[in-house]
């Protein structure tokens, strides 16, 4: 099948390749399937591209490249909806956004201090197996990491 990109143009994937969201993102339910693309040799950081939406791309990279860790529990209903069964492989990433800090007039305006924030309390867990994937809402982290972009 053939998806188009505001990032990558258009994309040639085959159907194995796509990731479901039984229920959508928070803020972006009516978007279900998606495709992770990366750039090659660029491994830290890839884009969990919507199949609905060609402007709907999220940055995504997994907590353990900011040396974090998590252990938490999956409610029945989330593991129901991944089709989660005892031995599947689980993948957790978090989705990453970039903020200014003051408030730009134009649209074209480059910002003097950007930030980039990884959600730490919405990770997005990932069936390997059955290609399904939730996002879960954590109702507290031990740790906050700021990461900021250099000029």
């Amino acid at each position: 099948m053939q998806i188009n990109t505001a990032l990558f143009g258009p994309q040639e994937i085959n159907d194995d390749d796509l990731i479901t969201f039984p229920k959508g993102l928070p803020g972006f339910e009516g978007n279900t399937q998606f495709k992770v693309f990366h750039e090659a040799g660029k491994p830290t950081v890839h884009w969990l591209q919507s199949v609905d939406d060609a402007d709907l791309c999220l940055s995504v990279m997994e907590p353990k490249l900011l040396d974090l860790g998590y252990e938490f529990s999956l409610t029945p209903e989330q593991a129901e909806l991944i089709d989660l069964q005892e031995q599947d492989e689980l993948t957790v990433v978090l989705i990453l956004c970039k903020s200014d800090t003051e408030t730009n007039e134009s649209a074209e305006a480059v910002p003097s201090d950007s930030r980039i924030r990884a959600n730490l309390t919405g990770p997005v867990v990932i069936n390997a197996r059955s290609r399904k994937a939730i996002q879960v809402s954590l109702p507290r982290v031990e740790r906050v990491t700021l990461i900021r972009a250099l000029p």
